[in-house]
């Protein structure tokens, strides 16, 4: 079990680059910085989806954003969809599943 520090509220560790900001009783979480992985793998499923046709890539480029915006906020669950409709478009490719895998979720995404 990996070991995680905590100091004014905030939580440091094997974390992922989440962290949680506790402050007067409210609990806040989010991604302080997409970890180079994520990142990559994000820069390789754009390229990925350049390659569609003309109308799987317009519907393809709307989730490709909100899935971007819901990493930078941190918002792991609600990444699901747009990964399970860019896999439905693009099939299983090594960049969704990066994805996955450093948001903690599967394939096939439950």
């Amino acid at each position: 079990m990996g070991e995680s520090s905590k100091y004014g509220g905030l939580t440091f560790g094997e974390n992922k680059g989440n962290i949680t900001i506790e402050n007067n009783g409210t609990l806040s979480q989010g991604i302080a910085s997409p970890p180079s992985d994520i990142i990559n793998a994000l820069q390789q499923l754009h390229e990925e989806i350049q390659h569609l046709s003309v109308e799987q890539r317009e519907i393809a480029e709307a989730h490709f954003e909100l899935l971007e915006t819901y990493i930078k906020n941190g918002e792991k669950e609600k990444a699901k969809k747009p990964l399970e409709k860019l896999t439905t478009i693009l099939g299983v490719i090594s960049s969704i599943v990066s994805i996955a895998s450093a948001l903690g979720l599967g394939i096939p995404l439950k």
